[in-house]
């Protein structure tokens, strides 16, 4: 943790609504379980090209994949599922798409006053009289529009047959309200599973307001379809007013996050959708050795992920 009040978040993440500047927070996190690793060829943004399209060319490219027949999804199919059936013992393959919420109050607030203002002051209140941004702020009018794009998009896939069944997606979400509130404006009635919030998927916690979570009871009354994960504390316990969370510590969350979700008791599906947040995602790539990739508000990036499990005493970085 770092004192918050000192301290700017870097890049400071409510004021990155263009997703901010095409950096990687350095991996400090040791793999736990499985070391990831990215596998290219798949979707543009995975690289070897930086990020270099707009989200709604992304949209316009079928997520980004680079596959553009009329067979892109059932061709996705076959060839992850020739990865795993010629994997080693121990690797694993599943294909996640992560999605960054739409604009939230918070975002609005930090645009209206700028990074510096925002940062030093208005980020450690609730609001400012006119709109409120903490704790737990909804999305805006314009973060609705950004996550029903999304929606949008995957409709115009149906006739393709895109790996959205109950059978074949498992979907995972952060439990601070702009994220259900994306989920649910980004699915739609394609939502066929039941979404699990998982503390793991959240912001930065600490200091701003705006990441403080809501209560358990909040949740659950407020996004009936989701199941909570066991465990799931009634209040906030993460959240502290003086302590900011460091880029370390988000990658220790995110690497146990996908160990769970990759291990014994992890998901059977090898579709993942995942909706979270700009600086939680940022680590997570990070730990998938994936390209500086920043998400703009309500931009979703697909990841088709090689998960190789670690023995004990190997030596991976």
């Amino acid at each position: 943790m770092v004192n918050a009040h000192h301290a700017h978040d870097e890049p400071p993440v409510a004021s990155i609504e263009d997703g901010g500047p095409p950096t990687s927070p350095r991996l400090q996190e040791k793999p736990h379980s499985y070391r990831y690793d990215v596998v290219q060829g798949f979707f543009t943004q995975n690289g070897p090209e930086p990020k270099h399209l707009d989200f709604e060319h992304m949209l316009e490219r079928n997520f980004g994949l680079v596959d553009s027949s009329a067979e892109r999804w059932n061709n996705l199919r076959r060839d992850v599922k020739k990865l795993q059936d010629e994997a080693d013992a121990g690797t694993l393959y599943k294909v996640m798409f992560l999605g960054r919420h739409g604009q939230g109050w918070h975002n609005y607030g930090a645009s209206k006053y700028g990074v510096d203002p925002w940062e030093d002051k208005w980020t450690f209140l609730n609001g400012d009289g006119e709109i409120t941004w903490g704790p737990d702020p909804e999305l805006t009018p314009l973060g609705v529009n950004q996550a029903r794009a999304i929606q949008k998009c995957w409709k115009e896939q149906i006739p393709f047959n895109p790996p959205i069944t109950e059978k074949e997606m498992k979907w995972f979400v952060s439990p601070l309200t702009r994220t259900g509130q994306t989920m649910l404006e980004s699915w739609g009635d394609l939502l066929v599973g039941t979404p699990e919030v998982w503390e793991d998927w959240r912001e930065i916690y600490g200091s701003h307001t705006c990441d403080k979570r809501s209560t358990k009871s909040y949740i659950q009354k407020r996004f009936p379809t989701f199941n909570i994960e066991d465990g799931f504390a009634e209040e906030d316990e993460l959240w502290t007013p003086d302590d900011r969370e460091t880029d370390a510590h988000m990658q220790m969350r995110a690497q146990r996050a996908m160990d769970r979700l990759f291990g014994e008791n992890g998901s059977g599906e090898t579709f993942i959708s995942v909706t979270s947040h700009s600086a939680i995602l940022r680590n997570l790539l990070a730990v998938l050795h994936h390209q500086p990739y920043p998400l703009a508000t309500g931009e979703m990036i697909p990841v088709v992920v090689k998960a190789t499990k670690i023995e004990q005493g190997q030596q991976v970085s």
